[in-house]
């Protein structure tokens, strides 16, 4: 089990209970509606989502009429998804296994791959990526989303005036890619470690294995969740989150 899997299964019950229905308001109003708007009608596919932790986001694909396959480095997690999805009872099969090494799942088994805020967690990008390429079908989609990587990032902070009114945001050394905790996982999850990496980073691995970039979202409130969570307002001047969607092969 790698480091990562372990700082999780530490706190697994904690993560349940906090990402159980959906996580954080961030998660919830902003990254997970930008997911489903990218990933688009499932009814019928069959979908890997890759970190699965508690299992919300593949009880919502399941919800949508997709055949899912969740699977996560933490036994413990997938262990409670198991139960929580045993009262549910939707389709969904459950694996526990490293993220670049996947040699439990046939291959291009996946109509999509999903992987929500959940790949900043592996050591070996480039491996997972190549995992991912031998699971999905040809003219398939990898979708993700991440903290984004040029303005949530270990050396990044709103600087406020006396009053405390929100100015601007500061960034710097944005190359240096290391683990860090981002306050955006919110609740259990900041005892757990994510690796901010270069954009560029992210789509250089996955065309290095064949996927192309089709399309990038860099979602923000809207007005709805604005009046019902007005502190998520600071989105508005700088996005959260990036969700990506890459084909395999692009066609």
């Amino acid at each position: 089990m790698s480091h990562e899997a372990s700082s999780f299964q530490e706190i697994a019950d904690d993560i349940a209970s906090y990402a159980g229905e959906g996580g954080g308001d961030v998660q919830r109003y902003i990254v997970a509606p930008a997911m489903l708007e990218m990933i688009g009608p499932v009814n019928g596919k069959e979908i890997l989502d890759l970190y699965c932790g508690a299992g919300y986001f593949s009880r919502r694909l399941a919800s949508l009429g997709a055949s899912v396959t969740a699977v996560d480095d933490s036994d413990r997690l997938v262990g409670i998804a198991r139960e929580i999805n045993d009262r549910e009872h939707f389709k969904i099969q459950y694996a526990v296994a490293e993220p670049n090494d996947l040699s439990v799942i046939e291959d291009s088994m996946f109509d999509d791959i999903v992987c929500n805020m959940g790949i900043m967690s592996t050591r070996d990008l480039a491996g997972t990526v190549a995992a991912l390429a031998r699971l999905v079908k040809l003219g398939g989609r990898f979708i993700f989303s991440i903290v984004h990587p040029c303005f949530n990032m270990p050396d990044s902070c709103w600087i406020r005036d006396p009053d405390g009114k929100i100015l601007y945001e500061a960034v710097d050394n944005y190359f240096s890619e290391r683990w860090w905790i981002s306050d955006l996982t919110g609740g259990a999850k900041e005892r757990s470690r994510i690796k901010h990496r270069t954009l560029s980073s992210y789509i250089n691995a996955l065309s290095a294995r064949g996927f192309n970039v089709r399309r990038i979202s860099e979602p923000k409130p809207t007005q709805d969740v604005l009046t019902l969570k007005p502190h998520l307002g600071v989105f508005e001047r700088v996005p959260a989150a990036m969700v990506i969607e890459a084909i395999f092969p692009y066609l």
